[in-house]
């Protein structure tokens, strides 16, 4: 049996031909590691999952039914990956019940992605699950494109924002009580003001990469995601469990060599938290870098847990003036170093925490990027508790399991 990690590499699924008389299978992971796990995130694909008595199945551990998402991700018609969260016990099986059924099941959003457009700028947006973005588009022109500057992405915990301009910057709705709702944010009041039905925008990012945005370090120079040939948009998947979608850049100039970029970035219910995968073309080990933002000048504490480096900062940093967390998890084989943009040379980048990112041995850099608000949980105002979900988190991200089918 391999021994295989939750997220970065696929699952090793042993199928036999058990199954019962009703034609039930057992889903069995196996938890390898002394630690407790909430909400794992499991990712297993078609061929893995192989041949079932229905193209649909329900997950049942004990009489309570999980959530469970079938995602095409290739558009052919045909799911290619189906995903779902899971709580474990240390070293110990957790057995859930696949339950063949004829249709996709349905469940409760805790997922979306969203971009609004207004072509005609008349502040009428309409959702638009692919766009490009025009080449004449400036940051800030009234009226807007598009609903609050870009794409947004949430969990029921949080929600972020991507400006879809020139400075490709990254921000945070913060969430008063769980919810979907970036798909309203924008249409009335001022998103930058605390409404205690849904929450605000609580980050102010300026010329930082805010929660998580891009740049390359190239010859002793951070230079910005910025000013690209195309930038485009597309939707790969949404549900109940995680959404998925994916910001393609061409034709990027870094110090005279021109980059593809595709981030792909996902978020999963129940986090607090996006992934950013991201692909870059030509790719010779260059370095690139994210970070969080340092307007506050709240200072950096850097730690570690499972198999991620973790920087973050903790403090009264919130635009509603009270307290905000915010943390990268890197993987270490995407781990260079930690560092602060304004001891670096830099063309546009200020205020930043940064961190340095290499390829992984699969050529992509990844890495996850946490917000914790008080007003989503008050646990947050205590800089340990943060540091504990952050913690808590990697731990999750670094599981160990085993997956088979009987």
């Amino acid at each position: 049996m391999k021994f295989i990690h939750p997220i970065l590499v696929s699952m090793a699924i042993m199928v036999s031909l058990s199954a019962c008389e009703s034609n039930e299978s057992t889903l069995i992971i196996s938890n390898v590691g002394d630690a407790s796990v909430e909400n794992l995130r499991v990712i297993l694909s078609r061929a893995e999952v192989g041949s079932t008595e229905s193209e649909y199945f329900k997950l049942l551990l004990a009489d309570q039914e999980i959530p469970v998402q079938f995602d095409d991700l290739d558009g052919d018609g045909q799911w290619d990956e189906v995903v779902f969260e899971v709580d474990l016990v240390p070293n110990a099986d957790t057995k859930l019940i696949m339950k063949p059924v004829e249709s996709e099941p349905s469940y409760e959003p805790k997922t979306q992605v969203y971009l609004g457009v207004s072509p005609e700028r008349n502040e009428q947006f309409a959702e638009q699950n692919e766009a490009v973005r025009p080449k004449d588009h400036e940051p800030q022109s009234l009226p807007y494109l598009y609903q609050y500057e870009g794409p947004g992405w949430e969990s029921d915990l949080v929600a972020f924002r991507t400006y879809f301009d020139r400075r490709n910057g990254k921000d945070i709705f913060g969430k008063t009580n769980p919810q979907l709702y970036v798909n309203n944010i924008g249409l009335s009041d001022s998103y930058h003001e605390l409404d205690e039905s849904w929450g605000m925008d609580v980050l102010k990012v300026g010329n930082s990469l805010g929660s998580g945005a891009l740049a390359m370090l190239k010859n002793d120079t951070i230079y910005r995601l910025g000013e690209t040939g195309t930038a485009s948009y597309k939707v790969i998947t949404e549900g109940p469990v995680r959404s998925v979608f994916d910001l393609k850049y061409t034709g990027w100039e870094v110090a005279g060599t021109n980059y593809d970029l595709t981030e792909r970035i996902s978020i999963w219910a129940g986090k607090r938290s996006f992934q950013s995968e991201i692909s870059l073309a030509p790719n010779d080990g260059d370095t690139l870098l994210t970070g969080i933002v340092n307007l506050k000048k709240v200072g950096k504490q850097e730690t570690s847990s499972g198999a991620y480096q973790i920087l973050y900062t903790h403090g009264e940093q919130s635009e509603n003036h009270d307290v905000l967390g915010m943390g990268l998890l890197v993987p270490n084989d995407n781990f260079l170093s930690f560092d602060n943009a304004d001891s670096m040379n830099s063309i546009d980048v200020t205020d930043t925490y940064t961190s340095l990112l290499q390829p992984n041995p699969s050529g992509k850099y990844v890495f996850h990027f946490v917000a914790g608000w008080e007003l989503e949980n008050a646990g947050f105002k205590n800089s340990d508790t943060f540091e504990a979900a952050l913690k808590a988190e990697a731990v999750e991200l670094s599981t160990a399991v085993s997956v088979s089918i009987q």
